[in-house]
């Protein structure tokens, strides 16, 4: 729940805008909608109401208009970026294809019949009268236009025009996208395997990998999703990801990569349906959107807006489904465009309810209910399927030390750095910190025993139960890693005693060379005393 009020009344949020160099401010109730949003956004920028709007935070991050925006500062404003119809250009337009309709008369005077041609000219007439093209857009139709008036002119002495027309369709404004790649067959064998080390990729060849899994899984078949639709998709996924140590867009990667490792490993594309496949590759990429870097414990006890909103329930992954069909409901990013109504419903809630499993805190239920079909699994269930599906993600998601050393211990080093950026920020706000994530108390070996030995272990033997086949390839190395933790937690706990018995034994040495010093002080003093004593009797023994 969020912060009471004593006046009962919501409190305005109060927004700072960016917009041609200068911060205006917009303020409204978070009860208003987001069309009441884009109202005042369009009063800051003084647009056409058929104006395109964009909002992008101090990160270069694209957020949704919404009343949901989280406040900011003067210092870090949203900047608002219009784009607006350009009716000048439209009608200047409208008058040059007039134009040319006289010199197509003129045409059709010298040179007979020409109906194809006059077809041609007035659907281009009709597509002209389409309004919000975007700026870019209209100046590449202008082009083309100009292009075909003097064409027209170079060959009104023929007799017969041929007319080379570009629709408007093909004015689409470019989109940066990665270069095409072609994988090697080693490459594609190794991305199947649970040993495929990540760090070794650049982000464009990753983007390029992710298109292959679902060009393999004949997912862009099954969805009849649009090569170049796919590629905006993946694009626009990386984009969403913050630059955090850990919760990035590599380790996005790294968890698709295992699913689509572990589909191959289990034989599940000849087990599961294509949808259910897609779900789950899907879920995998998305899972982590906009991930802020803290977790829903932070988002809890500092009570952030993401947690007020989802009313402390699961309030990231809440918050990465939303990002997930926000971008999704983009027709340029829109890979499920193709399928019918009832089909997304039903690719939405799965993608939702995966995306939901991967919050720690629902682990040891989901892994109940799973453990509860493992031994009589039906692979028609659909039930079975959803549980089999929750626990994969599951598996997936925290899968690092499941891979070779020299891959998994970077990504500890990054969880880390993570953790401790957290458990400092709730030091400094006077927040609880978890012991595990304090920098003054944790160690890479401390970090990982626990974790392996009550929650990976575990994890990975119930879905070896159903998957006896990666008990060698998955579960193995998880015991040799608790192995190595064990191994390496034991030499530090031998170097600490010897560092705690190095200092007792300093300490003693100290103490006797203080004792030392005292003595032969003390030993000085008596001599002093024995030659004054001794002066005194010399002195007595004269008088007498």
């Amino acid at each position: 729940m969020g912060r009471s009020h004593s006046s009962g009344v919501l409190k305005r949020k109060k927004l700072y805008i960016s917009y041609n160099d200068s911060i205006e401010t917009i303020a409204f109730s978070p009860s208003c909608t987001s069309n009441d949003v884009r109202e005042l956004l369009i009063a800051v920028c003084c647009a056409p109401h058929n104006s395109s709007l964009k909002l992008v935070d101090h990160q270069g991050h694209l957020v949704p208009i919404s009343p949901t925006l989280e406040c900011n500062t003067p210092e870090k404003p949203y900047e608002l970026l219009v784009t607006t119809a350009r009716r000048d250009s439209i009608m200047e337009i409208k008058k040059l294809v007039a134009n040319m309709g006289q010199i197509f008369e003129r045409v059709v005077e010298c040179n007979g019949n020409h109906e194809d041609l006059i077809k041609k000219i007035e659907y281009l007439e009709s597509q002209l009268q389409v309004e919000g093209f975007q700026a870019i857009e209209l100046e590449k139709c202008k082009n083309d236009l100009m292009k075909l008036k003097c064409k027209i002119s170079d060959e009104l002495s023929l007799t017969r025009v041929q007319l080379h027309v570009t629709t408007p369709n093909s004015a689409k404004r470019d989109v940066p996208l990665y270069p095409k790649y072609v994988l090697s067959g080693e490459t594609i064998a190794y991305l199947k395997q649970p040993t495929f080390d990540m760090w070794n990729w650049e982000p464009n060849e990753m983007l390029a990998l992710l298109e292959h899994m679902y060009t393999d899984l004949n997912l862009t078949t099954e969805f009849k999703i649009n090569v170049m639709v796919l590629k905006k998709w993946l694009k626009a996924v990386q984009k969403n990801y913050r630059n955090n140590p850990f919760h990035n867009f590599r380790h996005c990667f790294c968890v698709a990569q295992m699913m689509y490792g572990m589909v191959h490993s289990c034989n599940l594309q000849n087990k599961l349906s294509r949808k259910d496949l897609g779900i789950l590759l899907t879920a995998c990429i998305c899972h982590d959107l906009d991930h802020p870097g803290f977790n829903n414990t932070y988002q809890i006890n500092a009570r952030t807006e993401l947690a007020v909103r989802y009313n402390d329930i699961s309030p990231l992954e809440n918050h990465h489904c939303a990002v997930c069909f926000e971008i999704l409901a983009d027709p340029e990013t829109n890979i499920f465009a193709n399928v019918d109504k009832e089909e997304f419903k039903e690719i939405r809630q799965g993608i939702i309810d995966l995306i939901l499993a991967t919050d720690m805190a629902r682990h040891g239920e989901i892994v109940q209910h799973f453990k509860s079909v493992a031994k009589n699994f039906k692979w028609d269930d659909p039930t079975h399927i959803k549980q089999l599906q929750a626990i994969m993600i599951k598996c997936c998601d925290i899968s690092n030390e499941v891979r070779p050393f020299n891959v998994a211990e970077p990504w500890l080093e990054c969880l880390l750095e993570e953790y401790f950026t957290q458990s400092d920020r709730e030091k400094c706000e006077g927040l609880p910190v978890a012991s595990f994530m304090d920098r003054n108390k944790v160690t890479k070996p401390t970090a990982q025993i626990g974790f392996i030995k009550y929650v990976l272990i575990p994890l990975y033997e119930t879905l070896c139960e159903l998957f006896p086949e990666i008990e060698g390839t998955m579960l193995q190395p998880l015991k040799d890693a608790y192995v190595y933790y064990e191994s390496k937690k034991l030499e530090d706990d031998l170097a600490k005693d010897d560092h705690n018995r190095n200092k007792t034994c300093q300490a003693l040495l100290d103490e006797k060379h203080e004792l030392e010093r005292k003595l032969a002080g003390a030993e000085k003093t008596i001599s002093n005393l024995a030659v004054v004593v001794t002066n005194s009797d010399n002195s007595s023994t004269k008088i007498q």
